[in-house]
């Protein structure tokens, strides 16, 4: 039995990665692929599609995605519009003020390592960021060991193809080949959600810089943290084991050892590699995925696999 589906703004980066992941996805049948400005209800509704992935602006699937739902279309929005709990984040991180905030009570915040079965009863998924997903895989095993007194510092760095496509001197090949900056710092639409996956609160102090790499796709974050306590090698490596004993997509390297971009690029998976620090009272920690797969797509695809029920790994692998 196949699952029909949907896919709008299948002209993106995320969007190509997408449908051609649910092609060759032997219980999905892409009944419908669309841009994120050419679509109507209608011919999404004749399509026949079950589910509904949103690859569009964040307005845009805040606008749609409820009509979506009121034609029983299960929806996995790509976007921003449904991250945040708190609907008085959006006019300050997103620009806009949310049309239906009872929504992202709703939502499901689609990391599937650290999901406990809400997404098999999900209508509505919000899939993560993917500088968000690198950083919350890599310190979310260690949230009651972090010290919130000292800051939580995101030195993270991701290919070109993160800012998506458009006609932007910025993001230009003359523009980035040779070049390496931070950028956002400070206003990055991504550091609430950080906070709010990692559970810091309005009291921590987190401390989120972005940067651009000259590649085309991938992120590196490199994490430095304090702990309320010396911790050694073998208990960090048992509490990452014991958070992803069962997640097929997040690979942890043994203490000391720290993980590479070309590991991951074009693949689904995230690899996370640790250092400690002042004897065990401080670490550094690398984690890296492909931005447009563990980072979008093919995150979107586990998460699909989750909510009907077929192997987290279905289409992936």
């Amino acid at each position: 039995m196949k699952i029909s589906t949907a896919v709008i703004g299948a002209t993106g980066y995320a969007g190509e990665e997408l449908a051609a992941i649910l092609e060759r996805h032997p219980h999905a049948n892409v009944a419908a692929l669309y841009s994120s400005s050419d679509f109507s209800f209608d011919a999404i509704k004749a399509s026949g599609a079950e589910v509904a992935f949103l690859a569009t602006p964040n307005e845009v699937s805040a606008h749609i995605a409820p009509q979506l739902l009121d034609l029983d279309i299960k929806v996995i929005d790509l976007s921003g519009a449904f991250r945040l709990a708190q609907p008085s984040l959006y006019p300050t991180w997103y620009g806009f003020t949310h049309e239906n905030p009872q929504l992202l009570g709703e939502a499901v915040y689609g990391l599937p390592e650290w999901c406990n079965g809400e997404l098999k009863k999900a209508r509505l998924v919000a899939n993560p960021g993917c500088y968000p997903t690198s950083i919350i895989l890599a310190l979310r095993p260690l949230t009651f060991i972090l010290d919130r007194e000292q800051p939580v510092i995101c030195d993270s760095k991701s290919g070109v193809s993160g800012a998506g496509k458009k006609s932007d001197v910025a993001w230009s090949f003359a523009e980035v080949a040779g070049n390496f900056k931070a950028y956002s710092v400070g206003q990055h639409r991504h550091e609430p959600e950080i906070r709010q996956g990692l559970h810091l609160g309005d009291r921590a102090t987190l401390v989120f810089v972005p940067h651009l790499l000259p590649t085309v796709r991938g992120i590196l974050s490199t994490m430095h943290v304090g702990f309320t306590h010396v911790v050694t090698e073998q208990q960090v490596t048992e509490l990452y084991a014991k958070s992803y004993a069962n997640a097929p997509f997040v690979h942890v390297l043994p203490a000391g050892e720290l993980p590479e971009l070309k590991h991951v690029v074009n693949t689904p998976h995230a690899q996370i590699g640790f250092t400690l620090l002042q004897g065990g009272r401080r670490a550094v920690i690398v984690s890296v995925i492909d931005n447009l797969l563990k980072g979008a797509a093919s995150q979107a695809v586990q998460n699909f696999n989750r909510m009907v029920g077929c192997s987290e790994t279905e289409g992936l692998i």
